[in-house]
């Protein structure tokens, strides 16, 4: 039997018979894993703590023929702010659901676990605002995840150019004013009226730190414009409707 250590994220569980649990963790070492926390629901479990939902631990556990189990788990953060506010935790489910679509069973991915790891402790912190740090969370991930947004040429002609009128979803990226015209353009998926402001704050979530987000105001137009351009760029690409966001909008929508 091989035992290994790993840092890991709980995204989700599954209840498993009267005190157990199925646990989906994405880890720094091994990728998105499975593992099985044995007794986790008992009050004096000691491992009832880091079976939950975000919860980050350091995992020893070993491989079973389907599941991993789990040990012995040590705490390193909790993120227990996020649990006190609706709208933080409505956020927090809807990034672990991203990380989970994206995560190959296996598969290592650093930067992932790492990407997730922090905007969970700045959604914890308040340090920054929420919708800010969910459009760089989410251009970050699609840029983990192979699916870059192409801002420095057109997706048609391939030339670079000094302005881009319009982003087409499907083609990722922006499309020049030439091949804006382009009649093949019009049955190619969605496209959006995209500013000269809007690309170069998509510049700005996509390069900057995840820490220093708050360092750049956006424009509540532009904001709104990254925002309806990012949803249908991970629509087309994940192929998935993710149902924490619908859960999401319909928090903030309702003012809460």
């Amino acid at each position: 039997m091989s035992i290994s250590k790993t840092e890991g994220i709980v995204l989700k569980y599954t209840d498993l018979g009267e005190a157990d649990k199925i646990l989906t963790i994405l880890t720094r070492d091994n990728g998105k894993i499975k593992a099985i926390a044995k007794g986790c629901r008992k009050p004096r479990s000691s491992l009832l703590s880091s079976s939950e939902v975000f919860v980050f631990s350091e995992y020893v556990l070993y491989k079973g023929k389907n599941f991993y189990h789990i040990t012995q788990a040590v705490i390193r953060e909790t993120f227990y702010n996020i649990r006190k506010d609706l709208l933080r935790l409505s956020y927090a489910t809807y990034f672990a659901e991203l990380a989970e679509a994206v995560s190959d069973e296996g598969i290592p991915s650093e930067r992932l676990f790492l990407l997730l790891a922090k905007a969970l402790y700045y959604l914890s912190t308040e340090k920054i605002p929420m919708g800010l740090l969910s459009l760089g969370y989410q251009l970050k991930l699609m840029d983990i995840s192979g699916y870059r947004p192409n801002l420095q040429r057109c997706g048609v002609c391939r030339k670079s150019c000094r302005e881009y009128p319009k982003f087409s979803v499907e083609l990722g990226g922006v499309v020049c004013e030439e091949c804006n015209t382009d009649e093949s353009l019009r049955n190619n998926g969605d496209i959006f009226k995209i500013s000269q402001g809007t690309i170069e704050a998509l510049n700005f979530l996509l390069n900057i730190e995840i820490s220093r987000l708050n360092t750049k105001k956006i424009d509540n137009t532009i904001f709104n414009e990254i925002e309806r351009i990012i949803r249908a760029f991970i629509q087309s690409h994940l192929d998935k409707r993710f149902k924490s966001l619908d859960f999401l909008d319909a928090i903030k929508d309702s003012g809460f």
